[in-house]
């Protein structure tokens, strides 16, 4: 004898509604979209050691604080935007049955655990980068002559 079948809860329509979700085309779409943002982000960095003087005062190439700082921001962007796109590595599971709510939840589950760590070290390591090209900028600022 089987058990009647509950209704659906609104808790596992939003499931099902992310099952929904899980098709190429959209994986491929945040894929796209994410990936943008990191370069957008990396050409804000580029933007702050060039665009503020560090560069074009030719402070960066002679040493001292000023080319250690933009070294830094340089290697500090480049860790970010491999960390963000490691994040953003498509994940197929073949096995993955949309139907099964409970794969579902596990899967999405797995899916937060893996890159949200890294995600947040991307952002923390971007910031940084922001501000080691700001401080390229003010040392070349203050290392230039009147």
């Amino acid at each position: 004898m089987s058990e009647p079948v509950r209704r659906t809860s609104p808790a596992d329509q939003q499931w099902a509604d992310l099952a929904d979700q899980l098709t190429p085309a959209a994986s491929l779409a945040r894929i796209d979209t994410v990936t943008g943002r990191a370069v957008g982000t990396v050409t804000v960095i580029g933007v702050l050691i060039t665009g503020l003087g560090a560069v074009a005062a030719g402070q960066v190439t002679r040493g001292g604080p000023a080319r250690d700082l933009a070294v830094a921001a340089v290697i500090t962007a480049t860790i970010a935007v491999a960390c963000a796109l490691t994040a953003q590595v498509l994940t197929i599971t073949r096995r993955l049955n949309p139907a099964n709510l409970t794969e579902v939840r596990a899967w999405y589950h797995r899916q937060f655990q893996l890159r949200a760590r890294v995600t947040q070290v991307a952002t923390m390591l971007l910031i940084l980068a922001a501000l080691l090209a700001g401080a390229t900028a003010t040392a070349t600022v203050l290392a230039s002559p009147r």
